[in-house]
């Protein structure tokens, strides 16, 4: 986005997979006007499916249910579109919110059952004793860390339970589902007590798989199969283009799973925007000038450089004790390295954004509608072009759609048919 327009593009591979086959095709769509004769649009990415149903089904049933009216906000376009998705039981009935809540719980004792097969062959792999004897603590410590990754994020902070349920919703959803989690539950250990004889699973455990499949709506977590939704444009009040992005999930009980993820809006004084969604290696690397990956291993590297050039100093000082080593290195470490180490990486960071990313942006910035929206798409290319070149599965790729919105111009397809 600048301050004129906003340009969205979206590649149309999609990737098929199942337990032995891969497969990839040119031939889905991810981007759509969301209310006709208005200028703004809509993008999907990640999961082309809602509920067993396209989103691109879901998106024309909103469109003519919008029937062309003007809202204020791109928030008030992307408010009005989810209200849609969850009061409406004409388009997900409660016997499918039923019958999509088992495949939902289904999916996530699915990704533990195969997170415990890992940690079983680890085990095996680090040869610390006979499988049959541990196989009970190694599936407690599974489902205990899933179940913690439910109450904390990864800075360790609680995590809370989403915005878009009211109050209680957990209670909710174990008093109505309170048979099938069972029932899933002795599905689960039923399959895994097949290869693994032994395992005794405790009612202390069942309850924990009980609150993973509960918190695996309620809670701000989208381990499942999810959709991202962007929504961007020009509202009736607005001066200047926003987007919004969302992650969504299943509708349970009449409501939609999904929170806010991104927000962007042009002001008079803002620079532009660039804001790569789902595969974005490529794209991050040619806007810092840096592979992000390159990046982690650069740190990693210059940390043990200089790890390993202060232990030689400190070893090589003479007529120092062990105790006095000891307390010098740990000194070093942890204030005069860390700092230097820090500033360097700043330094870097800083010659990345003056040098690379700042002449890019001032281009950006004053781009019309027509390069925008080739700039968009070239970036798309960009990604593509990568996955071809390393020999690895080609998820970006085949034509690529091109949406340019501006307040006085609407929305322009620019579509690319040529096959990457």
């Amino acid at each position: 986005m600048n301050r004129s327009a906003v340009a969205m593009a979206a590649d149309s591979a999609v990737t098929i997979s199942g337990a032995n086959y891969l497969k990839t095709y040119n031939s889905v769509d991810k981007l759509f006007p969301l209310v006709d004769g208005q200028p703004v649009a809509v993008m999907i990415y990640n999961n082309a499916e809602i509920m067993s149903t396209p989103w691109e089904t879901v998106i024309s049933l909103y469109r003519e249910h919008a029937a062309g009216k003007p809202m204020d906000t791109i928030e008030a376009y992307a408010q009005d579109f989810l209200n849609f998705i969850s009061g409406n039981p004409d388009l997900f009935p409660p016997d499918h919110q039923d019958t999509e809540f088992f495949k939902h719980v289904l999916v996530v004792f699915t990704i533990l059952a195969e997170d415990f097969d890992y940690q079983v062959a680890k085990f095996i792999e680090a040869k610390a004793g006979r499988v049959r004897d541990h196989i009970n603590q190694i599936f407690e410590f599974v489902v205990e860390q899933l179940h913690n990754d439910y109450q904390r994020n990864l800075d360790d902070t609680p995590r809370a339970d989403l915005d878009a349920f009211p109050q209680g919703m957990d209670e909710q959803i174990r008093r109505r589902y309170r048979a099938e989690i069972n029932e899933l539950i002795e599905a689960l250990v039923h399959a895994l007590s097949q290869d693994h004889p032994g395992l005794h699973v405790t009612d202390k455990i069942r309850d924990r798989l009980t609150d993973i499949a509960v918190f695996s709506v309620t809670r701000d977590a989208f381990f499942e199969h999810y959709t991202g939704v962007v929504f961007a444009g020009f509202g009736r009040q607005d001066k200047y283009p926003s987007m919004r992005s969302y992650l969504t999930s299943s509708v349970v009980l009449g409501l939609l799973k999904h929170r806010q993820d991104r927000i962007a809006d042009m002001g008079s004084n803002s620079g532009p925007v660039v804001q790569p969604f789902a595969q974005d290696r490529m794209i991050r690397t040619f806007l810092t000038g840096m592979d992000g990956y390159l990046r982690m291993f650069m740190f990693g590297e210059t940390l043990k450089l200089t790890t390993n050039v202060v232990s030689d100093l400190v070893g090589r000082v003479p007529g120092l004790s062990d105790d006095q080593r000891q307390t010098l290195w740990a000194d070093y470490s942890e204030t005069n390295m860390v700092t230097a180490l820090r500033e360097f990486f700043r330094s870097v960071d800083r010659y990345q954004h003056v040098v690379h990313t700042l002449p890019i942006y001032r281009a950006i910035q004053t781009l019309p509608k027509k390069e925008l929206g080739e700039t968009a798409a070239s970036l798309i290319k960009l990604n593509s072009f990568q996955q071809k070149v390393m020999n690895s599965i080609e998820t970006v790729g085949g034509p690529i759609d091109v949406a340019v919105i501006t307040r006085n111009g609407g929305l322009e397809w620019r579509t690319e048919k040529a096959e990457l």
